[in-house]
């Protein structure tokens, strides 16, 4: 037996009352769980087994999967009902991260870092877009692609000037340096901008002015690292 936190990625109907969960874990990375009875609502665990529910919880260990015993919510982030558009954002991050989390590998700045993400999710009245584009680089970055916005990859020169972004080289090139590399042109302030959001807590990203063809060069940047494009949430943002 085992006491865990985890956040719920996915809910599954099994049987007549009870459910599979596929869950992100903080100590043991992607798990599946059985609910037993949680469909019921008389079941103590209704609550806990539901998408988006973050818990403390206690498991038993089993040959296939975990067994839920009892779990204490510590959130549901139900104001993700109030608005659409944070809704879809934070189904594409718990998409996102089913995808990218593997089972018994542990990274818990990942796992704190999503609870992060969706819980400014449910408390912005905006800026989603952007808190998901955040979301998405820093991700990114704890994968081992951390971009060095900074330094040109070729001389090393601090960057002060427009440069060439190269998603496939994981970083910038110089206005001298162009030549050694292909990128995509962008500013000097646009440089700034995504190095700002690397570095910026999810509370302050609201104060960024993020245009949105930054946004989708972050989003290209970490489809190309972890090889998806086709997640079925940004149908429907």
């Amino acid at each position: 037996m085992i006491e865990e936190e985890i956040l719920i990625l996915k809910e599954i109907s099994y049987k007549e009352n009870d459910k599979i969960l596929h869950a992100l874990s903080r100590t043991r990375g992607k798990i599946q769980i059985i609910s037993k009875g949680s469909k019921k609502s008389s079941s103590h665990l209704m609550n806990a087994s539901q998408s988006f529910a973050y818990s403390k919880c206690t498991l038993n260990v089993s040959k296939d999967m975990y067994i839920l015993t009892s779990a204490k919510l510590l959130d549901n982030f139900y104001n993700l009902n109030n608005n659409i558009n944070a809704y879809y954002n934070a189904c594409y991050i718990l998409e996102l991260i089913s995808y990218v989390a593997q089972e018994n590998e542990v990274d818990s700045r990942v796992f704190d870092m999503t609870v992060s993400v969706i819980s400014h999710l449910s408390n912005f009245k905006n800026e989603h877009d952007k808190l998901t584009a955040a979301y998405e680089l820093k991700l990114a970055a704890m994968l081992g692609y951390k971009p060095d916005f900074l330094h040109c990859l070729h001389c090393g020169s601090s960057i002060n000037d427009k440069v060439k972004f190269s998603i496939t080289e994981g970083g910038v090139f110089c206005s001298k340096c162009v030549n050694f590399g292909n990128g995509i042109n962008v500013t000097y302030n646009e440089i700034l901008i995504m190095d700002k959001i690397l570095k910026s807590k999810f509370e302050n990203i609201g104060f960024i002015e993020v245009p949105k063809t930054i946004m989708n060069l972050i989003r290209k940047f970490l489809f190309y690292y972890i090889g998806k494009d086709n997640f079925t949430t940004l149908k429907l943002l």
